[in-house]
């Protein structure tokens, strides 16, 4: 286990202080954060939205890194950008110098982001850009998700279909009410917890080259991917952009279960993107979910292609090249 000690140059969320959280209209919140961002944050979601209003903060330990690892003037790039949270730490910390690039294909959440930069003060420093990242651009991908569990959702594969005709062809058919609660119970009565009421979308994809040509980018400096398990799919749509960034650095989520499960397709994606990673000197490591008594971060010992597709546990890994590894 490898510990990065917390930057003197970055502070603390402060979980104590008092923090502003106020209605704006039916089911928006305006959440203030423990590190003193602004976001408009859906107050029917669950998962990724109750820690912040809650706690102030997301993933504390995927907070830290993105704090130790940007800089003023740095470009960071986040996918599956929901309403915003890491967008907006994200551009209060590169400045008026740097470069945020949101992307989210959900038109159900993207009001929320779009709102979130407006309250966070960082509008003119972030692109928000309403596509789903793949290997292939201008194709359509098909999703679904569920609104209280925003954080899942998912790509419909192949031989997936959406509801029928007359199910869940809106949000509001899609959150939790006295019209929809009965399909969230078995024949007893008892609530399944985590069942989904999904409502599908279809979005237009793009690449990540594609996107940094769109914005003539010279390069990137964080690649953030939180993308439910196509993030292969998204990188192997990076390639010119990952040699033209000697100090990228990248943050993805991942699962051995993704490959475990997944089609053949993604499978084969996942082995050509740790080659291509691996050729250009990176390293993965797991961000443990906890922080360090100083604040700092908990980090594995460097991943072996093996444990990727066999152990992996879910989580958030960084993949940093090894000259540039803090934590050696």
């Amino acid at each position: 286990m490898s510990h990065l000690a917390r930057s003197p140059a970055t502070a603390m969320p402060d979980l104590q202080r008092p923090r502003r959280v106020v209605p704006l209209g039916p089911g928006e919140l305006l959440v203030e954060s423990s590190w003193g961002g602004f976001m408009v944050v859906p107050a029917f979601n669950l998962d990724v939205a109750i820690g912040v209003t809650r706690d102030g903060v997301h993933e504390a330990w995927t907070t830290r890194l993105v704090q130790e690892l940007l800089r003023p003037g740095d470009i960071y790039l986040n996918a599956g950008a929901n309403f915003g949270y890491f967008v907006c730490l994200a551009g209060r910390m590169v400045g008026a110098t740097g470069r945020v690039i949101g992307i989210e294909p959900n038109p159900h959440i993207l009001p929320f982001l779009m709102k979130s930069l407006y309250w966070n003060g960082t509008i003119d420093n972030t692109e928000v850009i309403a596509r789903a990242l793949a290997e292939v651009a201008d194709e359509a991908v098909a999703f679904h998700f569920d609104p209280q569990y925003l954080g899942g959702g998912a790509v419909l594969g192949p031989t997936q279909a959406p509801p029928a005709d007359g199910a869940r062809r809106d949000l509001a058919e899609a959150l939790w009410t006295a019209d929809s609660v009965g399909q969230l119970l078995d024949g007893g009565g008892r609530w399944i917890k985590g069942m989904g009421l999904m409502l599908p979308f279809t979005a237009r994809s793009t690449t990540i080259d594609a996107v940094v040509a769109q914005l003539a980018l010279p390069k990137l400096d964080l690649l953030h991917l939180d993308i439910e398990g196509s993030e292969p799919f998204a990188l192997l749509g990076a390639l010119q952009t990952l040699r033209a960034s000697p100090r990228l650095k990248l943050i993805t989520e991942w699962t051995a279960g993704h490959y475990r499960h997944g089609t053949p397709r993604l499978r084969a994606a996942f082995d050509a993107v740790w080659g291509h990673l691996a050729a250009l000197g990176y390293r993965a490591r797991l961000v443990q979910p906890v922080l360090a008594g100083d604040g700092g971060i908990h980090v594995s010992p460097p991943m072996t292609h093996a444990a990727m597709r066999e152990t992996a546990p879910h989580g958030d890994y960084v993949w940093i090249k090894t000259e540039e590894d803090p934590f050696r």
